[in-house]
C-alpha cells in the first residue's frame, strides 16, 4: 500500500478529537484469536431496515489499525463527509467488515428486539468470532459477548461498527428514496421528522414504513398513491 493512498487518514488524524488507543481490543486478542464489535443505526426509524454493522479483528487487522494510527468515533458525532471518508479507510486497509439489513416487515411481525438477535446471528454465523463487544445495555441470553454502554464513543471498534451500520444504512434509504420520492428519505433517512409526518399524513403509510412504529396513523393506512420509480 501506498501512504499518499491514505493521505485523508493524516487529515482527520489533525482534527479536534482526541485519539483512542486499541488497548481495549488489544487486551482481548491477547485472551481469544478474533473479536466482533457490532452496532446498530436506524432502531427508531418510521421507515426502512434496521442496519447492523461489524468489525471482525485479528491480530493481523489490529496491527495494521496500529500501524495506521487510525482511530473511530461514533458516527452520530461526524458528519456525512467525514463518515465516509472513514468507510473508506476501513475499506483501504482491508478490514473485515459488514452490514445486515433487517425489514420493516420482519420489525412489525417480530418486534425490534428480536429484529436486532436476527442480525446479531446472521453477523456471528458468518464471521465465527470467539468474542463478541456490543454497544449498549446486557441482553440476556447472549453468550460470549461483552457489553459495553456508550461503546461507540469510548471504543475503537465499537466506533468502526458504527460507521459501517450508519453509512450502509444512509446508502440504502438514498436509494430507496429514488424508487419513492414522496417522503424525503434522503433527507431524513426514515426518521420521525416533522416534515417526515406532514409526508406521511399527505401520501399516505408505504410499504417501507413500519406500521407497529405508527399506530396511531393506522387509520390512514391508504390508498397506496405512490408508484416505485425505475
Amino acid at each position: 500500500m501506498k501512504m499518499d493512498e491514505f493521505h485523508f487518514i493524516k487529515i482527520l488524524a489533525k482534527g479536534k478529537k482526541k485519539k483512542k488507543s486499541w488497548g481495549f481490543e488489544k487486551k482481548l486478542l491477547k485472551k481469544h484469536k478474533s473479536i466482533l464489535s457490532i452496532d446498530e443505526a436506524g432502531r427508531g426509524a418510521l421507515a426502512g431496515p434496521l442496519c447492523l454493522g461489524a468489525i471482525f479483528l485479528e491480530r493481523t487487522s489490529l496491527k495494521i489499525l496500529e500501524k495506521y494510527k487510525v482511530s473511530f468515533f461514533d458516527s452520530k458525532e461526524l458528519s456525512h463527509q467525514v463518515r465516509e471518508s472513514y468507510f473508506k479507510i476501513i475499506k483501504k486497509l482491508g478490514i473485515p467488515y459488514k452490514a445486515i439489513f433487517i425489514s420493516n416487515k420482519t420489525i412489525d411481525k417480530q418486534g425490534i428486539n428480536l429484529a436486532f438477535l436476527k442480525g446479531l446471528n446472521k453477523l456471528k454465523n458468518f464471521f465465527k468470532p470467539e468474542i463478541v463487544i456490543l454497544d449498549g445495555k446486557k441482553i440476556e441470553g447472549i453468550e460470549k459477548a461483552i457489553f459495553i454502554i456508550k461503546g461507540d464513543k469510548k471504543i475503537n471498534s465499537l466506533g468502526a461498527a458504527s460507521i459501517v451500520a450508519k453509512v450502509s444504512r444512509d446508502k440504502y434509504m438514498i436509494n430507496l428514496a429514488k424508487k419513492i420520492n414522496f417522503y424525503e428519505w434522503q433527507i431524513n433517512k426514515g426518521y420521525g421528522t416533522k416534515k417526515h409526518f406532514e409526508l406521511i399524513k399527505k401520501f399516505g403509510i408505504s410499504k417501507y414504513h413500519r406500521l407497529s412504529f405508527l399506530s396511531k396513523l393506522k387509520a390512514n393506512k391508504v390508498k397506496e398513491p405512490f408508484v416505485e420509480l425505475a
